[in-house]
């Protein structure tokens, strides 16, 4: 193993260090700065006494309760479980929290492995498993080698490798989170609920990743996720007319040359399927799902679909006559109409948009995160005049409505950093969007109200929007990252082998499975014919492999014996129950002696060979 001399809690503390690294997306602010606080006492040998601890976790927990608003929450439990393991660790003092501390980090990093899937994290748990598993031997004065955890591997790999190919992967139907982002920060959500907004905080966790081998200019990158159709004059809620059920069923599927494939992976369970505007086809392992006017599909709750496939094509959706009495009502109040009609007279689409355009640079409206409470539709278009996406698109299809024009609002995403490595796109929560379609000659058109107000946030993308506006007036940072670009190169780099790897981890589910077994002409019933013949197979191969060390442990077997022999001769009573107390009894031995006793207890507890057992039995006989 690492024959590194350091203290035991300085490398804990600093697995937990990188830990809290590759976890600041879900751990918290309070949380992070524990385990700073922790590192640094660790360092200097500080511990808090009993009082300050329990203070410290009751703090922690009242934070916990402020931040999330529950306690019962797979993010709060991890956060939790850091912080204690941190206490804990400040707290060291006896055998029992030495064992307590190792089993205690296990526990945290292996639970850090459901937030966080990435081959860097499976790098960082393999290192620190190792690290810990040498310090716990050290902590029982036992000497652990890498070749004895690499012959365990060499038993539990195969096994493994079995389980995965031939069980079946079943899917869970109880999601650690939904992925919806929290009240105040940017994100997708199925409605548009803006009267109680008043700002937006920036949020880069990511939603899915899109295979789709080319890169598309951002200003064409609109990923749909559901339509609104309900409004009560400013709000947009989720209605169950939003949420069209299709019918799943077998299909070829058969794209054409001006169609867009694409292969999502989403991170998180979502409410609605996500596709490249427009989507005509989902495939699933469930089936093949053709779209209608609405063009989306609903995700299954206890079924949910984290992998599929898209088809979408360029042309305009076509328009059904049972769209249009829906896109009508408006919700908004006599006042709001008859200002909307004083101000706005064309009755065709493009003529409006022209309108609206022109009133919106007259009046200097105006893109911001944080405009703000916005009410109602006269607030934002008398008195506010600043807003976001959903501010603008919600006034937008208003306007329409109230001219006659049918229209209706899209919640999904715009924009997305493309991997030039892996031919993929990363859409975070901060690419989330909204924005309007309405009917023109029987098809809908799209139109981005938030491109006439901010067209850099169209021509960026919502991540890349996000950092420039940032960055602005820091014209050092922006130097910094021109002459310091091939930093994004490595990490795309990077990125390209956790994207490869966790979409052949993914498609390893019941139906790749099945489709690995049809093309072997395997059917899966036979597994359970196969199954007892391997396991007879690996517990052969077991016994056979602790028959080959019967000579080996006979032969210790009578070296401790002339050891405890030669003991008696000097008069200690050689019976102990732990190596500690071995050493104790030994102690006042002379060199020989001592010497002899620990080349015995590493002789134990690994493979020697037969010469160094030889040796060994010889150095006994001399003392």
């Amino acid at each position: 193993m690492l024959n590194v001399h350091i203290r035991s809690e300085i490398k804990e503390i600093v697995i937990l260090l990188v830990f809290s690294g590759l976890m600041v997306e879900t751990l918290s602010s309070p949380t992070i700065v524990v385990v700073v606080i922790g590192a640094i006492m660790v360092w200097f040998r500080k511990r808090p006494n009993h009082i300050i601890r329990n203070i410290l976790t009751l703090g922690l927990f009242g934070a916990y309760w402020m931040t999330y608003g529950k306690v019962i929450d797979p993010e709060v439990g991890m956060n939790f479980l850091t912080s204690i393991v941190v206490i804990k660790l400040l707290e060291k003092e006896t055998e029992r929290d030495r064992y307590m501390i190792f089993f205690g980090i296990i526990l945290l990093i292996s639970a850090g492995s459901l937030f966080q899937r990435s081959l860097s994290y499976v790098s960082f748990f393999t290192l620190s498993f190792f690290i810990l598993i040498q310090d716990f031997y050290k902590n029982l004065k036992l000497n652990a080698r890498i070749i004895d955890l690499l012959q365990s591997l060499i038993w539990v790999l195969p096994f493994t490798a079995f389980l995965f190919l031939f069980v079946p992967r079943m899917i869970n139907p109880f999601q650690l989170e939904k992925g919806t982002p929290k009240t105040g920060e940017i994100g997708y959500t199925p409605d548009v609920n803006i009267s109680e907004i008043e700002s937006l905080a920036s949020n880069d966790s990511p939603v899915f990743q899109a295979a789709v081998g080319k890169q598309f200019l951002n200003q064409n990158l609109y990923w749909r996720g559901n339509t609104l159709s309900i409004s009560d004059g400013w709000n947009w809620p989720l209605m169950p007319q939003d949420r069209p059920q299709k019918q799943f069923k077998p299909s070829e599927i058969k794209i054409q040359g001006n169609e867009f494939d694409q292969k999502i992976r989403v991170f998180t369970q979502q409410d609605f399927y996500f596709g490249l505007d427009h989507p005509t086809l989902f495939i699933t392992p469930r089936g093949v799902v053709e779209l209608s006017s609405t063009q989306t599909l609903v995700q299954n709750r206890w079924e949910p679909s984290l992998r599929y496939q898209v088809v979408s094509s360029p042309d305009q959706i076509e328009s059904s006559v049972e769209d249009r009495p829906k896109q009508m009502r408006t919700g908004l109040r006599m006042e709001e109409k008859k200002w909307i009609n004083d101000h706005f007279y064309a009755q065709d689409i493009f003529t409006l948009q022209k309108e609206i355009q022109v009133f919106f640079k007259r009046e200097a409206f105006s893109y911001s995160l944080a405009p703000g409470r916005v009410e109602n539709f006269l607030d934002f278009m008398l008195k506010k005049k600043i807003g976001f996406c959903s501010h603008y698109a919600s006034a937008v299809a208003q306007i329409y409505r109230a001219k006659n024009i049918p229209a209706r609002l899209v919640s999904g995403f715009q924009g997305g950093s493309y991997n030039k490595f892996a031919g993929f796109y990363l859409v975070t929560q901060n690419d989330a969007h909204v924005w309007v379609e309405a009917i023109h000659k029987g098809k809908w058109i799209r139109m981005d109200p938030t491109e006439w107000i901010a067209p850099d946030r169209i021509l960026l993308g919502g991540e890349a929007f996000r950092r420039e506006m940032s960055s602005q007036g820091l014209s050092a940072m922006k130097i910094f990252g021109k002459n310091f670009a091939f930093i994004t190169d490595w990490q795309q780099w990077f990125a390209q082998w956790d994207f490869k790897f966790y979409q052949w981890l993914e498609e390893m589910d019941y139906y790749g499975q099945e489709a690995i077994w049809e093309k072997l002409r395997f059917k899966r019933q036979w597994i359970f014919s196969f199954i007892p013949i391997m396991l007879a197979l690996f517990m052969g191969l077991y016994f056979w492999h602790l028959s080959l060390k019967k000579v080996k442990i006979t032969e210790l077997e009578v070296i401790w014996k002339k050891f405890q022999y030669k003991m008696s001769q000097r008069g200690i009573e050689f019976s102990f129950q732990s190596i500690a107390q071995g050493d104790e009894i030994l102690k006042s031995q002379n060199a020989d002696v001592r010497k002899a006793w620990s080349e015995l207890i590493e002789a134990s507890f690994k493979n020697s060979n037969q010469v160094a057992l030889k040796d060994l039995k010889k150095k006994i006989q001399n003392l």
